[in-house]
């Protein structure tokens, strides 16, 4: 409910401000384009939360934990810009934010040792508004924020392998997981005209996630990432979260993403005035 709230407002400024453009004496049109990016993760919560992982919730076994990777990302972007007067315009923004591989490994007092690779990417859907300002000749100045909605995965795949011969074991990790939540971007950029009506665009902008939850197949159960009340994380079958909640007596909580990245950022888009 909360999320429909926030997404509302924003929502109706767009629809109303698409209907006082129209009848703006300016001329309108549309721009359409695609967007290629780079950047960094702002290391976070979620990072801290997973340096905290244990394979078990034992409080007699304790564990060093290591993690590595995901903190580059790449953005895949296209987007429909709708012009309002000669400086404003609103638009939709549908793409794709990729993690670099995040590696995990774990090792605990009795000899078992854990190595767990994670791919993550997201699918946003955003809504955005723009403030565009002439610099010199065919070069603007662009201004944009916005709010959408974003669905993440999380693969995951690995193996655990303890206890001296003749008696070690192997297990395989296997993980499918996912989560939905909200996306937010604030960016600005420098418009270069190449022709008339055919734009380069190069930008700097921030992309934020927040995700309350992940679930779905973890080694063949329906499990999630919890966390435990003395901050250690681990998955677990969500169908026996009460009897793990019982035999430790602490409580648990799901494992949220809030997370961002800032991206530096191109695009090629056209103009087609009416």
């Amino acid at each position: 409910m909360s999320r429909c709230i926030v997404i509302l407002p924003f929502l109706v400024f767009m629809i109303s401000s698409v209907a006082l453009g129209s009848l703006n004496a300016e001329p309108s049109g549309i721009e359409v384009g695609m967007r290629y990016g780079t950047g960094e993760r702002v290391p976070g919560r979620f990072d801290g939360d997973l340096k905290q992982f244990s394979s078990t919730f034992n409080p007699l076994i304790f564990s060093s934990v290591s993690l590595n990777g995901g903190k580059s990302t790449n953005l895949y972007e296209g987007f429909v810009r709708f012009l309002l007067d000669s400086r404003s315009r609103v638009g939709f923004v549908v793409g794709r934010n990729d993690w670099q591989m995040l590696q995990l490994t774990e090792v605990t007092s009795d000899l078992y040792y854990t190595k767990l690779r994670s791919e993550i990417y997201s699918y946003h859907v955003l809504g955005m508004y723009y403030f565009t300002m002439p610099i010199f000749r065919n070069w603007e100045w662009e201004n944009g924020l916005g709010v959408g909605f974003t669905s993440a995965d999380w693969n995951i795949w690995g193996y655990s392998i303890g206890e001296a011969a003749p008696n070690t074991r192997y297990y395989n990790q296997r993980g499918r997981l996912r989560g939905s939540g909200l996306a937010y971007r604030v960016e600005t950029a420098i418009n270069r005209r190449l022709y008339e009506d055919t734009f380069f665009q190069i930008g700097l902008g921030y992309h934020h996630v927040a995700i309350d939850k992940f679930s779905g197949n973890y080694n063949g159960e329906m499990s999630s990432f919890y966390i435990r009340a003395d901050g250690r994380v681990g998955v677990i079958d969500d169908t026996r979260i009460i009897d793990a909640t019982v035999s430790t007596a602490q409580t648990f909580r799901r494992l949220d993403m809030n997370s961002g990245s800032w991206v530096l950022y191109f695009s090629v888009f056209q103009r087609f005035l009416d």
